[in-house]
């Protein structure tokens, strides 16, 4: 059954177009890479399928179609979208002051499943989430992102997907801020992740390393707001031979 289908999505901001009529679809359990160059329209396009691009009507209009899970999710918000399974991973998360993780992680859980959950069992889901990602004990406790390194910071977006265990989770450079070494953890981390929950992955990345020990489906690559191929690892083999993007 297809996870995730978008059907000639066009975006528009402040009246100039950014993605024409864009064509994208995943299974359930895959995994699909974004590639292009910086600007060609990959982060827009995640941000039409969470639902970022469109709550603000005056500047930003979306055309065609997102069907999630067989429910079309185009004119839905983006709690709405939260609350079916998307997950979305942010080039640059923010600081949270004055809330830390696991206050802001227990009340997630409690609004999508509509129900009071126990400290303990929030807890206890921080805790196999910390051990199997390897980051600080201290983390949940800590105000969100507040003083955190960028890697750091990375880290703390893939612990809220753990958590939260969404149906597909789109992460967006999710490498950006890792060395060389963390970003073949994170890569392990995401493989075994995806093997015990199923979850679907759709990976914005510059950087093949995060793809290491990770299955890959298919490739898209954008260019100018567009799909410009479709393909598989052969691709990725393409750019790590060039050194860059074509």
């Amino acid at each position: 059954m297809k996870l995730l289908e978008v059907r000639g999505v066009k975006l528009a901001v402040d009246g100039r177009e950014i993605l024409h009529g864009i064509d994208f679809e995943m299974e359930q359990g895959e995994t699909v890479v974004v590639l292009g160059k910086n600007g060609a329209g990959k982060s827009s396009l995640a941000g039409v399928v969470m639902g970022i691009f469109g709550e603000d009507k005056n500047r930003e209009k979306v055309a065609g179609k997102v069907i999630f899970n067989g429910k079309d999710m185009s004119k839905k918000s983006l709690d709405a979208r939260a609350r079916e399974g998307i997950f979305m991973s942010f080039q640059a998360p923010v600081e949270i002051s004055g809330v830390n993780m696991m206050e802001m992680l227990w009340s997630a859980l409690e609004e999508r499943d509509r129900k009071a959950l126990a400290r303990r069992e929030v807890e206890e889901k921080i805790a196999e989430a910390v051990r199997e990602l390897g980051v600080d004990a201290f983390t949940a406790g800590r105000e969100v992102n507040v003083g955190a390194s960028g890697g750091e910071r990375k880290k703390n977006e893939i612990l809220q997907m753990m958590v939260l265990e969404p149906k597909l989770a789109i992460l967006d450079e999710i490498d950006s801020g890792l060395d060389v070494d963390a970003a073949g953890k994170m890569s392990e981390v995401l493989a075994k992740y995806q093997e015990k929950t199923g979850v679907g992955y759709m990976i914005i990345t510059h950087n093949m390393r995060i793809l290491e020990k990770m299955k890959v489906d298919k490739v898209y690559m954008f260019d100018n707001g567009r799909v410009k191929r479709i393909g598989g690892r052969e691709i990725i083999k393409e750019v790590e031979r060039v050194g860059f993007l074509k």
